[in-house]
């Protein structure tokens, strides 16, 4: 999947569509523009931080493959929409894998310790089973992102190994991840 965010009024989305591409979504507009360049939902994904309801529901009535949660209040709201619309949600767990990242700027590193994106993976095990435990939902994934511009593998190394025990973990307790 490609992102979509550097596609203003969806020029080039017709390109990627035509090769078979799917897109990774950030925000309603960004869903918006994939649709009208005749993306179906299920070439979709949607993530992004600070999803509004109304995003949330329109990436359900599209029907998007997965939408990725930040924590769980969104993993809650989003069994909620999924009942009122009567759909299942595939969601993911965006985990933060509280690596250390070394990277161009602080301020892009975005998978260490005590940073506000996802789920702390000290947590994540739990939320899973709140997933689980919802109605309309079905947990089909997990998902990391530790940062721009790394000058070193060992964080996706380390929070791969850390994604890797998570799945498994939840694969055990019935999500088939």
């Amino acid at each position: 999947a490609l992102g979509v965010a550097g596609s203003r009024n969806g020029e080039g989305l017709d390109v990627l569509r035509a090769a078979g591409c799917g897109v990774d979504l950030d925000s309603g507009g960004q869903l918006f523009r994939a649709l009208r360049a005749g993306f179906r939902g299920d070439d979709t994904r949607c993530g992004g931080v600070g999803k509004q309801e109304h995003e949330i529901r329109e990436a359900l009535v599209a029907g998007v493959k997965l939408i990725n949660v930040e924590s769980e209040a969104e993993l809650r709201l989003v069994s909620r929409i999924a009942v009122e619309l009567k759909v299942v949600a595939s969601v993911g767990l965006r985990v933060n894998p509280e690596v250390d990242v070394e990277n161009a700027h602080r301020y892009i590193a975005t998978g260490e310790r005590g940073h506000k994106f996802g789920i702390p993976v000290g947590e994540a095990e739990a939320v899973g089973a709140v997933a689980l435990a919802l109605p309309n939902i079905a947990l089909h994934a997990v998902d990391m992102h530790v940062g721009s511009q790394l000058s070193t593998f060992e964080a996706y190394r380390a929070g791969t190994a850390r994604l890797v025990d998570l799945s498994l973990a939840l694969r055990r307790a019935g999500a088939p991840i």
